[in-house]
């Protein structure tokens, strides 16, 4: 047996493209749990985009702007399908890599 056997664990690589989505917001939000999108105008879609990071106590963390904006945008191109303009927002969870709708 090598002594460098179990040196290198195997790490596991996201699957699907909203688990590879989720592990980047991860490195970048580490102390977010869930990352709320919305469109906060209803007539102009862009730039008026708003990002809520939420930690696992329900907290709200603070987030740049330009950071916001980038990450909503990337939320947003990643699920075109959950009807952005239609709804009040959706929420991004970090740890399962799944969008639900916001609660109004």
């Amino acid at each position: 047996m090598s002594p460098t056997t179990g040196c290198n664990p195997k790490v596991e690589i996201p699957s699907g493209p909203a688990e590879r989505l989720a592990a980047q917001l991860s490195s970048m939000l580490p102390e977010a749990a869930v990352v709320q999108v919305r469109l906060q105008g209803p007539r102009t879609l862009w730039p008026h985009l708003g990002l809520t990071a939420v930690n696992a106590r329900g907290r709200t963390l603070r987030v740049p702007r330009a950071k916001a904006l980038t990450i909503a945008r990337w939320i947003i191109r990643s699920f075109p399908q959950a009807g952005w303009a239609a709804s009040g927002g959706h929420a991004f969870d970090l740890r399962t890599a799944e969008l639900r709708g916001l609660e109004a």
